[in-house]
């Protein structure tokens, strides 16, 4: 009888056992970041935007225990060339993902008729004074989209809106911004919340942490497990529901405490 019982009470533990570590088990986490204005100062130029080295030091530190990847609106030769050796990019807003050795492209790079009209309203855009326009090329040289960026002069400049009407007319995606002083155009309509799905599934990720700073990341904080806003200068004034906000000369430290040490993980 007491033998029964003994067999019985370690059956019934060794089941309690593997649904706590089911329950409990934390598989593979991923941590992914937007760049501007997250892990790089938002009002730099593109030629002197980096990661600040308190932060560059942890991502080094993140990737030996984590899955760590980039969701940006930049292009992935540029994110490449600023952080380098990570799992995963999902470049220009997701319309061109490399993971390990697989580089995935938006489809629309199949429509001549699409890359000419990238192509032609881009090269109106740079006719337009005093902005700055910053193409997004894919890795095989696809113009992917492009930003026009009038945060140096004040104001959206004189001529925008007759680029804007001809993207649209084209069927190319225009994206507007409510607080950034530029106006994105791309190829075709994706998202920060796509390329997150696409790189979640591609990583296999069973937890996913997304940190962002702007309107662009919303989709992004949306799909993810924990959501992790940074505050800065330029951001004030946006209200966003997500579980976490941190200051951008705090987020190093913030990563230590709460996702190297295992808090949120």
């Amino acid at each position: 009888m007491a033998g029964g019982w003994w067999w019985g009470s370690a059956r019934f533990f060794k089941v309690v056992l593997c649904i706590l570590l089911r329950v409990f088990s934390v598989g593979r986490v991923g941590v992914l970041f937007d760049f501007d204005g997250t892990l790089s100062p938002l009002d730099v130029s593109r030629d002197v935007a980096r990661v600040r080295d308190d932060v560059a030091a942890i991502l080094g530190e993140l990737v030996k225990r984590y899955v760590v990847g980039i969701v940006s609106s930049k292009d992935c030769n540029f994110l490449l060339s600023r952080v380098p050796s990570l799992h995963g990019y999902a470049c220009v807003d997701g319309l061109e993902v490399l993971v390990g050795d697989y580089l995935i492209l938006d489809s629309a790079v199949t429509s001549r008729e699409l890359l000419k009209s990238i192509e032609d309203v881009h090269a109106e855009a740079r006719g337009l004074r005093d902005v700055f326009v910053e193409e997004k090329r894919s890795l095989l040289g696809f113009l992917l989209g492009f930003s026009i960026d009038w945060r140096r002069r004040g104001g959206p400049p004189e001529g925008l809106d007759r680029v804007v009407r001809e993207a649209t007319s084209r069927g190319l995606h225009v994206v507007n911004y409510r607080y950034n002083p530029f106006v994105d155009i791309y190829i075709s309509r994706r998202g920060k919340g796509d390329a997150v799905k696409i790189m979640r599934a591609l990583l296999n990720l069973d937890k996913l942490i997304y940190v962002g700073d702007g309107e662009n990341d919303v989709p992004a904080f949306s799909v993810a497990d924990v959501s992790v806003l940074v505050r800065h200068d330029f951001n004030r004034e946006l209200r966003l529901d997500v579980d976490y906000e941190v200051e951008f000369g705090e987020l190093a430290r913030w990563l230590i405490t709460h996702v190297l040490s295992g808090r949120i993980s």
